[in-house]
């Protein structure tokens, strides 16, 4: 009886669920399980269409989607290097994302000599921390997952702030510092939203939040069924402009086709724009309502996925009416005061524009009170000034420095200031004992300013005996030896403001000239080649980013009929009128030669001696009167070409084969406008260039006279502008005018050494006539 009895309990053991204890959780594999779909229910026989039952089985379909993911990083790549390090942005976040139960991932590793028990990674969303741990992931890549609390997070903008403390294991070196970094990994940093809602975009202004994709990149598949039609490229223009100011991420790209197939994933959006009658050939269905007036609106399409922004309307006039709708949202007029850049998706706080003398504290340009224990500390913040900034070479603009170092901090330690990475200002620390340093001026040259946004960074080089001696421990000391307060001063002087054409940094700056032009810019493309007008698209949406609002243009117009106006064109080199080839500066031939291998290149006679002549420097006579040019440059910012009196010619540009992308300006035929050429050896070519050009690294290094961007978008030269024609911005104003010469002599060394002689035999003259009237005669 009793063996029965224990071989049924066995079977019932064997066949019923164990029950958890109360207060403890069973074990979950939930996390370890790929995410399997949700089971249906069987529909009914002949109870649906086909169309309801397709409907069905896409929401089934969304419904059972892994949790929406939103990268984080905006950036190719980021690294926290040195001692010190902070990086802030902003990432817009939809009402149902900021609803949303919401976890952080964050994937990063770091160099081996970075010391875990002194070294702290932290991340901070509106003010709130999330992650603070031990900087300690040197053998490998290592992944966290932090829930963020509730009410953290809110629609539209929120600031994330990460930064990075970093000691050294064994070495007190300032040499050391520059071994330390922690990189975080793009594609593991990520917002994931619980629920359905939070993956769709609801609203128009929900394409704020396309973010980005895990390389830091923003994709818009525009899709144009009748892109055929000459009337479609200004509209199409227009809303690539429109989407790129709304989501403003660093590094946007426009695909532009008339079948295109769906993008899907983050940092992606499918737009669909054209008449209703045309949109057969894309979507599933087109709305109703697509055909009786303007739509701009979010649609669920068997074909597109959902999301999917459709602007239609009966024809083409309405289209741009829908258009407008989007516009308006972004837009400004073009005359309005333009007070600051935005920047907040990838730097914040968004960037003031100093438009004259004006004084800013550091609280307000986004640099907190810093206290600091290690060798080398640095900071940085940035300012904004405009197109027709011209005072590189005479000008001074004033930090008033608060600031306090330690009684270790030995003589010989010095504070270093760099605008745009170039060295300004170097005061030295001379004083012994320690010191508290109250709006201490430090005179930093704007030679490097230009157009545009400008980061000036703060570094501080610490010297101590401790260091010198290097006991064991001494490298993560906790002793506070350095502080920046936030209540120093950034005082920007007047000015003078000029432009100048030509100048493709006001370009990248700010869109000068094409921001400002009251009429339709001339745009001269192929239209008959989706690469080129996806180029021209890619291209018109960063210049509008550039400018602040949205550039009108007129598609229409021939190369002829241009010649005193602003016109931008951009083709394949072959495509270029040969012409307008000449005006810009780029050599006619460029259109057989260029895209040849290098080895099949004729040598260019100038191109080789420069060559021999950097190879040669330093040796014979010649040598030393390079070396001493070299001398002069760095030290007195006194070149050759600043001892002419008159500039000398122009040589023609040729492109080499290594070069992927030329940008090129010079003034219009009869200097009533400023032509801008952007061309490649094919239109393959050219989309290539036009993409790694608008990148954000790389759209800053635009200037000059003429831009190459090389293969693979890594390396960017430009030539420098030998002779210029300045552009009026500004009334008449006898200040401007003084600060204008001011410039232009302190440019021209040999000019202003005659216009000072002259003044001075004049000067002479004027005094002996004058003695001679007044003495006695005989």
């Amino acid at each position: 009886m009793r063996a029965g009895l224990a071989t049924l309990t066995l079977l019932l053991l064997a066949v019923t669920p164990a029950c958890p204890q109360a207060g403890v959780s069973p074990f979950d594999m939930s996390t370890e399980r790929p995410v399997t779909a949700a089971p249906v229910a069987p529909q009914q026989k002949n109870s649906a269409t086909p169309a309801q039952a397709a409907s069905d089985a896409g929401k089934a379909a969304r419904q059972a989607q892994s949790p929406a993911r939103r990268y984080l990083v905006p950036f190719s790549e980021l690294v926290l290097s040195g001692e010190y390090s902070r990086r802030a942005w902003s990432v817009f976040l939809t009402p149902e994302q900021a609803a949303a139960a919401t976890d952080l991932h964050l994937g990063y590793q770091n160099a081996v000599v970075v010391a875990p028990e002194a070294s702290r990674l932290e991340l901070s969303v509106n003010g709130s921390s999330i992650v603070g741990i031990p900087i300690a992931s040197s053998d490998r890549a290592s992944e966290i997952s932090v829930r963020i609390p509730a009410g953290v997070l809110h629609a539209g903008l929120n600031d994330i702030v990460m930064s990075a403390i970093q000691r050294h294991r064994t070495d007190c070196t300032i040499e050391s510092t520059y071994e330390l970094w922690t990189q975080i990994d793009p594609s593991r940093t990520f917002f994931t939203f619980e629920g359905n809602q939070a993956g769709l975009w609801k609203r128009v202004e929900d394409l704020r939040a396309i973010g980005v994709d895990e390389t830091g990149e923003t994709k818009f598949n525009l899709i144009v069924p009748s892109m055929g039609q000459a009337a479609s490229t200004a509209p199409v223009v227009r809303l690539g402009e429109a989407l790129a100011l709304m989501a403003n991420m660093p590094n946007q790209a426009f695909e532009v086709s008339e079948t295109g197939s769906k993008a899907s994933g983050p940092g992606m959006a499918n737009i669909v724009v054209g008449p209703a009658a045309d949109l057969s050939k894309v979507l599933a269905s087109v709305p109703a309502n697509a055909e009786a007036g303007p739509i701009a609106t979010l649609i669920d399409d068997t074909t597109l996925g959902p999301s999917t922004l459709l602007v239609s309307g009966p024809n083409w006039q309405a289209v741009n009416l829908a258009i407008d709708d989007i516009a308006k949202q972004v837009d400004r007029p073009a005359g309005s005061l333009r007070t600051s850049l935005a920047t907040r998706t990838w730097r914040t706080p968004d960037v003031p524009m100093l438009l004259d003398a004006n004084t800013l504290k550091f609280s307000g340009l986004g640099v907190n009170t810093l206290e600091f224990s290690g060798r080398r500390v640095r900071t940085d913040f940035a300012v904004g000034v405009p197109s027709d900034f011209y005072a590189e070479a005479y000008g001074h603009a004033t930090i008033l420095l608060d600031a306090a170092y330690s009684q270790e901090v030995l003589p010989g330690s010095h504070i270093d200031v760099y605008v745009n990475d170039n060295i300004a200002a170097t005061v030295p620390i001379t004083t012994a004992g320690g010191e508290i340093l109250r709006h201490l001026p430090i005179k930093v040259t704007m030679r490097h300013f230009r157009p545009g946004d400008n980061t000036i960074a703060i570094e501080a080089v610490l010297l101590t005996r401790a260091d010198a001696v290097c006991a064991p421990g001494a490298a993560s000391s906790d002793s506070k030896r350095f502080a920046l307060f936030d209540s120093s001063e950034f005082v920007m002087p007047d000015f003078a403001r000029i432009a100048r054409t030509p100048d493709l940094g006001a370009i990248s700056g700010t869109g000068f000239p094409y921001g400002r032009a009251q009429y339709a810019l001339p745009l001269i493309m192929d239209r008959a080649q989706p690469e080129i007008v996806s180029a021209g698209v890619t291209l018109m949406a960063r210049m509008s980013v550039a400018a602040g609002r949205l550039i009108a243009v007129d598609s229409s117009t021939a190369a002829s009929a241009v010649a005193d106006r602003n016109a931008l064109f951009i083709s394949a080199i072959s495509q270029v009128p040969p012409a307008v080839l000449a005006q810009v500066g780029i050599s006619s031939d460029s259109s057989s030669t260029w895209g040849e291998t290098v080895s099949s290149i004729r040598p260019d006679t100038e191109t080789t001696f420069d060559e021999w002549r950097q190879q040669l420097r330093g040796s014979g006579w010649r040598g030393q009167i390079s070396s001493f040019e070299d001398w002069m440059r760095q030290t007195f910012n006194i070149s050759a070409s600043s001892l002419r009196v008159f500039p000398g010619p122009v040589a023609l540009y040729k492109p080499q084969g290594n070069a992927s992308l030329v940008v090129a300006q010079e003034a219009s035929p009869t200097e009533g406008g400023t032509w801008t050429v952007i061309t490649a050896p094919n239109a393959s070519a050219l989309l290539d260039g036009a993409r790694a050009l608008t990148a954000q690294e790389t759209w800053r290094q635009l200037g000059g006279h003429v831009t190459t961007v090389e293969t693979g978008g890594d390396k960017v030269q430009t030539v420098p502008v030998t002779r210029f024609d300045f552009v009026e911005t500004q009334p008449f104003s006898l200040a401007n005018y003084r600060l204008v010469v001011a410039n232009w002599l302190s440019a021209n060394a040999l000019s202003y050494a005659v216009v000072l002689t002259l003044f001075s035999i004049l000067l002479g003259l004027a005094t002996a006539g004058l003695l001679g009237s007044l003495g006695r005669r005989k």
